[in-house]
């Protein structure tokens, strides 16, 4: 039990220490020297709990995927109507990745298949229970009379969650020029983006 406790601790501090310094210096400047002296452990000891930086980067994403979940359940299983928790859902996204760009956008990345690891296996487990979690949000709208009866809802699944993705990764990266060119500001974007989005489903 103790052993397990600290392998606990220990894996919580180098991925602690590994998501400032991404952060703060990208991946690729990133050391396992960096993480391990910024964890305050040898190299060799961090090496017990993550074979590489590869499933160390990958292990912080799937604590950001987590995240996600919790905003897809809270919009399939909350309280007010079918548009309300669309634009919470929205808008609590866009939050998130204004927060922490750089691994939320990685949610969006290509990830290894390879269910050997168990930090994949995890993120593909928690990616299809995000996937039912916003099916039954939009079972929730047919119920509600708000979205079509006629669509085909897991094409509906990643074509949402791909496009409100996308709207707000592009947002983001392009504050400035919707400023210059629209005088819009990047929330009254967002606002006019997910309006759109929604008129198609119904």
């Amino acid at each position: 039990m103790r052993k397990d406790r600290l392998r606990e601790i220990h894996t919580i501090s180098v991925m602690s220490a590994a998501e400032k310094l991404f952060e703060a210096k990208g991946y690729e400047a990133t050391s396992i020297d960096d993480i391990a002296l910024k964890t305050g452990i040898s190299k060799s000891t961090l090496y017990v709990y993550f074979k590489s930086k590869q499933l160390i980067w990958d292990s912080i994403v799937c604590k950001y995927m987590e995240q996600l979940l919790e905003v897809a359940k809270k919009a399939a299983e909350g309280e007010g109507s079918f548009e309300e928790r669309y634009y919470e859902l929205c808008f609590d996204i866009a939050t998130k990745f204004e927060q922490h760009p750089m691994f939320y956008k990685a949610t969006l990345d290509k990830i290894s298949m390879d269910m050997e690891q168990e930090v994949y296996k995890k993120i593909y487990e928690t990616g299809e229970q995000i996937n039912e979690a916003i099916a039954d949000f939009i079972r929730s709208g047919i119920e509600e009379g708000v979205v079509r009866k006629d669509i085909d809802i897991y094409p509906a699944v990643i074509m949402m969650w791909s496009s409100i993705s996308g709207i707000i990764s592009m947002a983001g990266d392009k504050e400035e020029y919707l400023k210059l060119r629209f005088n819009m500001t990047k929330e009254e974007y967002l606002k006019k983006a997910f309006k759109m989005l929604l008129e198609g489903a119904v």
